[in-house]
């Protein structure tokens, strides 16, 4: 049963990791049905699994279940504490959000990922100055964490900074040389610098890794 479980769960993070939010919930659903039938699960499953299930249902706009999902999850737990930010966010309600990333920086002050997940919230609702603050913050925390060192090059494309963005995402590619949205943002931010060729082979290179749905539909309309 503990295998069969901790196969749902990867399988869950791996739906997740793609976009694919019906399937992470499914997953998520079947680890529950397994794991409250064995003590350990169970008592794990808030921190474990639960998070990962509330993001997949507010994604599919069940906020409803979601709210309910995140609510029973431990008020010390950094992965929940994100997630509560993360749904936050999703419904627009942007001082619950930083309330709840700050508790998480506040849990795990020497974490990056909280700082990380902080800055993709402030860019999407267009603040890419205070992106920046966080990404600079995540990077001093972990210097070979790529997700910050590309977030910061996006936020300054927001700014129509699209030169310096170059050198962020040179330097994120040496810790993933294989992100697909990674090379996408930076074939993006060579063709706003005027290098079509170059931004040409970020396209075909991005086109040869994995992407998610929406990141599948940026690419067709830059090719």
């Amino acid at each position: 049963a503990r295998n069969t479980a901790n196969a749902h769960n990867l399988a869950m993070r791996l739906a997740a990791a793609r976009e694919d939010w019906r399937t992470a919930r499914a997953e998520a659903e079947a680890n529950w049905q397994i794991s409250k039938t064995v003590p350990g699960l169970a008592s794990a499953w808030p921190a474990v699994t639960a998070p990962t299930l509330a993001l997949a249902q507010a994604r599919l706009g069940d906020f409803t279940a979601a709210e309910a999902t995140i609510g029973a999850t431990p008020a010390d737990c950094y992965p929940c504490l994100q997630m509560r930010a993360r749904i936050a966010a999703l419904l627009g309600q942007q001082a619950r959000a930083d309330r709840w990333f700050a508790r998480a920086v506040s849990e795990a002050p020497s974490i990056p990922f909280a700082h990380e997940a902080w800055g993709r919230a402030l860019l999407a609702r267009g603040e890419p100055d205070a992106a920046i603050a966080q990404f600079t913050i995540a990077n001093r925390k972990g210097p070979k964490f790529a997700d910050p060192l590309e977030g910061w090059g996006e936020a300054l494309m927001a700014k129509n900074q699209s030169h310096l963005a170059l050198a962020k995402f040179a330097e994120a590619e040496k810790y993933a040389p294989n992100w697909g949205r990674l090379h996408l943002k930076w074939g993006e931010a060579l063709a706003y610098a005027g290098k079509a060729n170059e931004a040409k082979a970020k396209f075909a290179r991005a086109a040869q890794l994995d992407l998610t749905p929406s990141e599948k539909a940026e690419l067709a309309r830059q090719q």
